[in-house]
């Protein structure tokens, strides 16, 4: 049964005083649900864009995606807001954590904003899961960069999503760190069920994925 599908996709970008970017031009695919899909290519190839648009943070400028039976692009911005919220986790390769938050916060954060009551233990227990329970306190800028990941994974799959996207997650790592993450990532999605679509430049990270889906100019070969 498809968890995502995408008919016709077309993402363009306007640039000041140049000619426009087309990013995705016609993608079309689908995703079964519990499936890894691991998407490669060169740099520039819509990689990034194609998780963006998949997703939910950003809408494509022609066709249809539909998530979970729902089509994103026809929801209002609120209801888009709380079906990301409920439905996908986004790792990425720069973390996105809040500064401000400790690792546990950050975390716990679209927990309580989806109303779960018992958002401060799950937190916590994930971050212990991953072995960072002498972390809870700290905030980004104290932790490593493999810590960071962590956290932002921990974040990623709180709510249980239907949907987990994560775009070059080994990106800003050391291979001992990326492998840790890769693992832990693998981990937490087969014990939630999870679909997973990643964005990756490593062959040996695509060559763990159910499929793998090459980019370049925009479309997938």
């Amino acid at each position: 049964m498809a968890i995502l599908r995408a008919e016709n996709v077309v993402k363009t970008y306007e640039r000041a005083g140049a000619s426009s970017v087309e990013a995705l031009r016609g993608v079309t695919l689908r995703v079964e649900a519990g499936e890894f899909v691991a998407v490669t290519g060169a740099s520039g190839s819509g990689k990034s864009t194609l998780l963006t648009v998949l997703s939910g943070l950003d809408l494509p400028n022609a066709g249809s995606i539909h998530l979970d039976g729902i089509d994103v692009t026809q929801a209002h911005e609120e209801d888009l807001a709380g079906l990301r919220n409920r439905k996908i986790g986004f790792l990425f390769q720069d973390f996105h954590l809040v500064p401000s938050l400790t690792a546990w916060e950050n975390v716990a954060f679209p927990a309580e904003l989806a109303g779960e009551k018992t958002a401060r233990e799950r937190a916590r227990a994930l971050l212990e899961r991953v072995g960072l329970s002498q972390r809870l306190e700290s905030f980004p800028h104290q932790l490593s960069g493999g810590e960071k990941q962590r956290v932002a994974l921990c974040r990623a799959v709180i709510n249980r999503p239907a949907l987990l996207f994560a775009d070059e997650p080994t990106g800003n790592l050391d291979t001992r760190n990326g492998q840790e993450v890769v693992r832990l990532l693998l981990d937490l999605k087969a014990e939630s069920g999870s679909t997973l679509v990643l964005v990756t430049h490593s062959d040996a990270l695509a060559a763990q994925a159910d499929r793998v889906l090459v980019m370049s100019d925009g479309r997938i070969l």
